[in-house]
């Protein structure tokens, strides 16, 4: 009898012991000889874990490899492999994964049992304590460390996908109109930041892209303004908070804009003021980024102020409630609804592409559409003043004979005998227009 061949590597086996005692194992070898095991409390249990070590092996997941914590593996993504986030990305993430994940039940279970009830029970816990976009986004987080997880062979597949997750009205757009921009600026007109509020309504920049303006940004002689980063407030290595200049929000954030003559005239007025305060300031001005946009004494503004400030300007001009991000929303609205192209709109907001311009921006096309068809009625209705048209009907000829007794008129379109549809003085198979029942168009011109 020949010698019995052994089990290939990730075959596996189950079996119960001790024998008797109702607990069984399933077993697989790895290609290195080491034996994998789960322990089981029936066999149909132990076959399950089987077929899922089986799936696991074949699918390259190291099971070999000790399988950190949730909450650990989010530690080691955002450490070792989320290397290209920015600052202030990074350190959101941070706080989601601590206020979030290390200290749920989910956070203390290990990778690979994690399961997709177990992230649904999650988000339904986070449900009852936090707003519903939240929610959303400390699944997005979990999701992309479990995408990584996934790439690196700890596990088989990310259990965070297909999910419930709450639903998130968004709020609608309420932008100023043009006479309430107006009002707007009027009030901050004379201020230090009244250059930074023109951009923002002119141009639509963000916030973080507004105080983060140097000054090499802008060319007055080319009369261009060059947005390429963003001013953020991150906790550094010493857990100070300190300012930082990164790139923008996207790389199609990054663009030049032309400048008219009125903006480059506040500009370049907003920057002789900026050399006077350094010249009287010297050595205790604090401007260390060479910003356009700074306090009194140099140093960068702190977005709160700037919201503060914003606040104080609406209620002193009677206007109504409003965030400062809705500026750019202005800007926006206000350019498409004067009839800028929404590609060009797209590219001085600094959007990826001009879909996204068009879903934020639907209700200020649909005023935009409602313009354009006015504008071409009316055109319409000038041209067509000049020209009266007169349109004259004529009865069908007659071919005098008299009608007998009883006899109905023939129609001029009555069919032939035959069932051939045809016209009268014209062959069966032949359709011309009725030219005897309606006189040309005469076009009378004064």
């Amino acid at each position: 009898m020949g010698k019995r061949k052994g089990r290939s590597n990730g075959e596996g086996s189950t079996y119960e012991y001790p024998k008797g005692s109702g607990k069984w194992i399933a077993q697989i070898y790895l290609e290195n000889g080491r034996a994998i095991r789960r322990r089981a409390g029936s066999l149909r249990e132990a076959r399950a874990k089987l077929r899922e070590l089986q799936d696991q092996h074949l699918q390259g997941v190291d099971l070999a490899m000790t399988q950190p914590t949730v909450a650990e593996w989010c530690a080691i993504w955002l450490n070792t492999f989320a290397i290209n986030l920015k600052p202030n990305i990074r350190e959101d993430y941070q706080g989601v994964i601590r206020r979030y994940i290390e200290d749920a039940p989910l956070g203390k279970k290990r990778l690979n049992k994690l399961t997709p009830i177990d992230v649904q029970v999650w988000v339904n816990q986070l449900c009852t304590q936090i707003a519903a976009q939240t929610v959303r986004n400390a699944h997005a987080r979990l999701h992309k460390a479990l995408a990584v997880a996934v790439r690196q062979r700890y596990i088989i597949r990310n259990v965070a996908e297909n999910i419930e997750l709450p639903s998130v009205r968004t709020p609608p757009i309420l932008p100023f109109d043009l006479e309430q921009a107006q009002t707007l600026l009027k009030a901050v007109e004379g201020h230090r930041w009244y250059a930074l509020y023109r951009l923002a309504v002119n141009l639509g920049l963000r916030q973080g892209e507004l105080l983060g303006l140097t000054r090499d940004a802008l060319d007055l002689e080319a009369g261009t303004l060059r947005i390429c980063r963003q001013l953020q407030r991150i906790t550094n290595t010493e857990g100070k908070r300190v300012f930082v200049l990164q790139t923008t929000k996207t790389r199609a954030g990054e663009r030049t804009l032309t400048l008219d003559q009125a903006l480059v005239k506040i500009l370049r007025e907003h920057v002789r003021v900026l050399d006077e305060e350094r010249a009287l300031m010297g050595t205790a001005w604090k401007d260390r980024h060479q910003l356009l946009f700074v306090t009194e004494t140099g140093a960068p503004i702190h977005g709160s102020d700037l919201v503060q400030h914003f606040k104080r300007m609406l209620k002193r001009s009677g206007l109504p409630s409003k965030r400062f991000h809705d500026l750019r929303h202005t800007a926006a609205t206000l350019m498409l609804t004067d009839g800028v192209p929404l590609v060009t709109v797209a590219k001085i907001l600094g959007h990826s592409s001009p879909a996204i311009t068009a879903v934020i921006y639907a209700h200020a096309l649909d005023d935009a559409k409602a313009s354009a068809i006015a504008g071409l009625s009316q055109k319409l209705e000038q041209s067509d003043a000049g020209i009266t048209h007169t349109i004259t009907h004529t009865s069908p000829q007659d071919d005098g004979a008299p009608l007998k007794e009883g006899r109905v008129p023939e129609h001029p379109n009555a069919g032939a005998g035959d069932g051939t549809r045809t016209r009268k003085g014209l062959p069966p198979a032949v359709f011309k227009t009725a030219a005897f029942a309606f006189s040309p168009l005469r076009l009378t011109f004064p």
